[in-house]
């Protein structure tokens, strides 16, 4: 049965049916498989995709009880955010996107500015690593990290009015709720954006379309361009600190 039907069927009888609620999470289990196949857990001591899987069952179980259907808006995509805030949560909690991590990717990012500056262009993986002082290992682990960092700022918890949990991403202004001040920045963000985006090269282009505009996992991704999973991870990565850098 589609998943929207048993959800409604599953409200109707208040929320009490169990049965209807394993069938749920069956029928939505690759939707959580989905989000969890969008992080890179290569660098991860502590976490595994299993333990990913988990943190997102229970994101799912907690749209499901939130969810109400006058809001017009289908449950694949009101779970769809509260699996990956609480994924988010996960990593956080085992100190993967924590302020120490954090401050070591800004570290990064001034590195690299500071030698495309001195150099002219922009500099190797060897470069960065010797004015580091780490090693490649760590490199592409401080940029796994800083990918997480980077797409996962609207899923941090934030307290609402009532004291209840919600995700940053719900307490957004639209577009129409803007200052016109607000609205020229964000208009100028989104032109220089695009104009760093398109000078990428080709095939950074792709996996930022396939990653962002497709969000396929980053396997999918793999099996279209015929590379390993570790191989896009780390394109991915590099591409986003090469856009941010540039931005600021």
């Amino acid at each position: 049965m589609d998943g929207e039907v048993l959800v409604k069927e599953f409200l109707l009888s208040g929320n009490e049916n169990r049965v209807l609620k394993d069938r749920i999470i069956h029928s939505y289990a690759p939707l959580v498989k989905h989000v969890v196949g969008r992080f890179n857990m290569a660098y991860s001591t502590t976490l595994s995709p299993e333990d990913l899987y988990q943190a997102g069952v229970f994101g799912l179980l907690k749209a499901l009880e939130r969810f109400k259907p006058q809001m017009g808006t289908p449950f694949k995509s009101f779970a769809y955010k509260r699996i990956y805030g609480e994924v988010v949560d996960t990593l956080r909690k085992e100190g993967m996107i924590g302020r120490d991590k954090y401050e070591q990717i800004k570290s990064l990012e001034n590195t690299i500015k500071e030698l495309t500056a001195s150099l002219g262009y922009e500099p190797s993986v060897d470069e960065v690593c010797a004015a580091q002082g780490i090693s490649e290992n760590e490199y592409h682990a401080l940029l796994n990290t800083a990918q997480m960092v980077y797409t996962t700022s609207l899923n941090t918890k934030v307290s609402d009015s009532e004291g209840e949990f919600i995700y940053r991403i719900d307490t957004l202004r639209d577009d129409d709720q803007m200052t016109p001040e607000e609205d020229t920045i964000r208009k100028d963000l989104k032109l220089n954006l695009k104009k760093v985006i398109n000078d990428l090269p080709e095939r950074k282009k792709l996996i930022m379309a396939l990653y962002y505009y497709e969000e396929l996992t980053l396997a999918d991704i793999a099996k279209v361009l015929d590379l390993t999973e570790a191989r896009i991870s780390q394109i991915l990565n590099q591409t986003l600190l090469e856009i941010r850098t540039k931005l600021d």
